[in-house]
């Protein structure tokens, strides 16, 4: 399949380093720094899956690549609005485009640039970060990466990308729904991320000292899902707390790790979308509207 790749981060540069070592087309496109880097120094994926790129297929302009079959958006949330004018150059009559994003809002925003028929909202599991330009490292098992179209269909693309994942070792299962995945992951990385950046706690100390509110968060973005026509299962929020009672004690979110070490974060794209989404339907979020208050504040200093 003939792919382009968003961005070469932890997860642009783990799944465009191995789709194109199994044989696909990969263009990445990618800023101008991170360019230099992977033409001149080709790109690296160590740790449990392992690929090594000479040649790269990299650009700082999608209109030099064209159209593909499918499109991996893999930046994160926050850098969407930067990157939306490399998507229409990319977009055939049958392209697919995989949001990958955090959070829930990624799809509508991509679906406004290129249109829905062309969106698949993706949901990664799979722990992956760039050490270096160009170098990348991959942690723990191999992960799973769900995806479906809009309107949970599938379509000959999208069981090709499927294979394509499949084919390099990567678990990529049809999705019964796809919403009901997307928000699924939204209930647990969300509240947790929120708390835990505020807090400095990792996942042990939330779900103990702070249980009662760790529960009242993630009630919080059940009551949006449904409020949006997301056949949540009755008891999602019992089923997100008991997912993370299983999770190691020592657990952060990126976007937690983000905040606690002042980089640039997820934080509009995860907090905000939540505060947004709420004002829309009318869903009272009066804890996500705390917690995007405050930590806007520190977000603002490492913008700064």
């Amino acid at each position: 399949m003939r792919f382009a790749v968003i961005g070469a981060g932890g997860l642009g540069g783990f799944f465009g380093g191995l789709l194109a070592a199994g044989g696909h087309e990969v263009n990445f496109v990618v800023r101008e720094r991170t360019l230099r880097s992977l033409l001149t120094g080709g790109l690296t994926v160590s740790g449990g899956f392992r690929a090594r790129l000479e040649r790269v297929m990299a650009t700082d302009d999608a209109r030099t690549v064209g159209h593909v079959d499918v499109v991996l958006v893999t930046v994160k949330a926050d850098q969407l609005d930067d990157i939306a004018d490399q998507l229409p150059p990319l977009v055939g009559p049958g392209t697919i485009v995989l949001t990958m994003q955090n959070g829930v809002d990624a799809p509508d925003r991509i679906a406004a640039v290129v249109g829905r028929e062309h969106v698949a909202p993706c949901v990664v599991r799979i722990f992956t970060q760039r050490d270096a330009p160009g170098r990348i490292s991959h942690h723990g098992g191999p992960g799973t990466v769900t995806f479906a179209g809009w309107d949970n269909v599938e379509t000959p693309v999208l069981e090709a990308c499927r294979a394509a994942f499949e084919g390099v070792g990567i678990p990529a299962p049809e999705p019964a729904d796809i919403w009901v995945d997307l928000w699924a992951k939204a209930m647990f990385i969300i509240p947790s991320g929120l708390l835990g950046a505020l807090s400095g706690r990792a996942i042990g100390e939330l779900r103990t000292g702070l249980r009662e509110e760790l529960a009242a968060c993630i009630a919080e973005v059940d009551a949006l899902a449904r409020a949006r026509g997301v056949a949540l299962p009755p008891d999602a929020v019992d089923r997100t707390l008991a997912f993370v009672d299983e999770q190691p004690a020592d657990v952060t979110t990126s976007l937690q790790r983000d905040l606690l070490e002042g980089r640039p974060s997820e934080l509009d794209g995860q907090a905000g979308a939540m505060v947004r989404l709420g004002r829309e339907l009318r869903v009272a979020t009066p804890r996500h509207q705390l917690m995007y208050a405050v930590l806007s504040l520190r977000e603002r200093e490492a913008r700064a």
